[in-house]
């Protein structure tokens, strides 16, 4: 999903601003607030922490050794494993929700996928509601998987290996791939799908969030508070091995994470469009600089220079929220000076819980310790303010206590700049929609095969039910709140929703037959396993389609013929 970040850099790889994407996101987020508010009510808050093992790993190794011996004998792990969890309940005692922090990449699913999909934080979203609400989505029970400092971190935990071989990797020159190979990190069920392995780590998430959840916690009392502010960091540049991917999602075109020099090649096509000035190149090294990005006007400004920050506090918890992502242990460094300056100002002590939200209220790129900077991998490269981007942010943040502590202040905040006006969107152009020859929207085209399925032939192996549809393009409407799809039971000559597009184990496809006359398809696929119970079932299709002259939108629908299952 992208669409809806205002600069140049970031719009540019999900083809501009997309207002078929800003829209729901807008509304949906809106429609939440005003739920929540509705929904108020007196309760209680509880905290609790875990250890979660076999889910995340240190995706740049060798950069986070780079941090001195004394500061990495004071953790157990390259990567923090522990999990923390808030906990809601009504004063009555009924389970609300929970938010829980634990850092690993959304990167479980590969960059093959064409799908929407949550990655390991929404399955684990999904999953823990699904369980909590007694199997359906409609329940009030609310999920949220939080991201922490994940910058260095990757749910991959077999570790990077050259496609197709068992030969290790770490996207370097030094250890290239052979020809016709990448480098990928390798989920924990990559040998069946990488599907299977985000099922893998979505779950681990869940049912630890879950435990901690039900496991007796410390009551969270005291006083709620806030403070904000727009942050001018500095110009910023991006620099070659931004380009060069992760093990997570690599790169071609020749870049290689850990390098130091450019290459006369990509000098040439950097310098053909703005060319860095000493003094950025001093700034940046030992990054050799690809494009300088700071100042860099064309279209819109192409990386922030003014970033959102924030402070939350419920009572002794303090919650950090960040645009960057923040490696495993410039991550440690900002929560240990934010829980320095709490104490100093008289705000919390040595029990304080600090929490690392983020990236939130934005996006820009990441945040290394200055050693892992020079080491110039994935992330150190994606650092595009500097060497020392961390120690901005921590006398930010030093600041944003100070606020807190004190709430007469006379600090100022910069104002955020709005370029939504002169944004772009180079996403293909769509036309009105036609149904197939002599048939209509909504009609079935293919039918589910075969009708009778037998539970005991699955031998460990989903069955796919699938069925074809004549559509519209379903960018008519995104369908927020609403499905494209359902999986419906028949119940005493009813029929009752099981599964919608949000479920794991639904797909929907769409593509056009012939895009110039506007005739299209929708494949409904439905993954069944031994876990669903006998019955009689049928697919449902939803969508919507544009009349040609006055493009008025039209909504409709279709089903499949019954099937069954024994």
């Amino acid at each position: 999903m992208g669409g809806y970040l205002q600069y140049s850099l970031y719009e540019l790889a999900a083809l501009g601003w997309v207002e078929e994407t800003v829209r729901p996101l807008v509304d949906g987020i809106t429609e939440s607030i005003i739920h929540a508010h509705e929904s108020m009510q007196e309760g209680s808050v509880g905290l609790s922490f875990g250890e979660l093992l076999d889910t995340n790993i240190n995706r740049s190794p060798q950069s986070y050794l780079m941090n001195p011996v004394e500061e990495r004998s004071m953790y157990k792990h390259d990567v923090d494993k522990h999990m923390t969890v808030l906990g809601f309940r009504s004063k009555k005692g009924d389970n609300l929700g929970l938010v829980s922090w634990f850092p690993v990449h959304g990167v479980s699913v590969n960059k093959t996928n064409r799908l929407i999909n949550g990655d390991n934080k929404g399955y684990a979203s999904y999953l823990t509601e699904k369980i909590m609400n007694k199997d359906t989505l409609s329940g009030q029970f609310v999920a949220a998987f939080a991201q922490s400092n994940s910058g260095d971190v990757s749910p991959n935990t077999l570790g990077p290996y050259c496609s197709g071989t068992d030969i290790p990797c770490d996207g370097t020159r030094k250890l290239k791939c052979p020809k016709g190979t990448t480098c990928n990190g390798r989920g924990p069920r990559w040998y069946i799908s990488d599907i299977e392995s985000n099922r893998v780590i979505g779950s681990n998430q869940a049912m630890k969030a879950l435990e901690l959840y039900k496991t007796k916690s410390i009551s969270v009392e005291g006083k709620v508070d806030y403070v904000q502010q727009y942050w001018d960091i500095t110009k910023s540049v991006v620099h070659n091995k931004h380009a060069a991917g992760t093990t997570d999602g690599p790169a071609s075109f020749g870049f290689y994470q850990n390098t130091t020099k450019s290459t006369v090649g990509w000098d040439l096509i950097k310098n053909m469009i703005r060319t860095p000035t000493e003094a950025q190149v001093k700034c940046q090294q030992p990054k050799p600089i690809l494009l300088d990005t700071g100042n860099i006007q064309m279209l819109n400004p192409w990386q922030p220079s003014i970033l959102d920050i924030q402070l939350f506090r419920l009572g002794n918890v303090f919650v950090y929220a960040v645009p960057s992502e923040f490696t495993t242990m410039s991550g440690r460094r900002l929560k240990k000076a934010i829980q320095q300056a709490v104490i100093k100002h008289g705000l919390g002590d040595e029990t304080s819980t600090i929490l690392h939200s983020g990236p939130a209220n934005g996006y820009a790129s990441y945040c290394t310790t200055w050693e892992e900077y020079q080491h110039q991998r994935y992330e150190g490269a994606s650092t595009p303010y500097g060497a020392y981007t961390l120690d901005a942010y921590i006398q930010a943040f030093e600041q944003l206590v100070y606020k807190m502590a004190y709430p007469h202040h006379n600090m100022t905040s910069e104002e955020l700049p709005d370029y939504t006006n002169s944004t772009f969107n180079l996403s293909p152009r769509y036309r009105s929609d036609q149904p197939h020859l002599f048939r209509s929207f909504g009609d079935l085209l293919r039918d589910v095969q075969p009708k009778l399925v037998k539970r005991r032939s699955f031998k460990g192996q989903s069955v796919i039910m699938s069925a074809l549809f004549v559509a519209g393009n379903p960018r008519n409407d995104p369908m927020r709140g609403k499905t494209f799809l359902t999986v419906e039971k028949k119940v005493e000559n009813d029929w009752k929703i099981i599964r919608t597009d949000d479920d794991y184990d639904t797909r929907f496809y769409w593509k056009y037959k012939r895009q110039l006359l506007g005739m299209s398809e929708a494949l409904i696929e439905w993954h069944i396993d031994s876990t669903i119970e006998a019955g009689t079932y049928r697919l449902g299709y939803f969508g919507h389609s544009c009349s040609p002259f006055n493009k008025t939108i039209s909504p409709h629908h279709g089903y499949s013929n019954e099937f069954y299952i024994t």
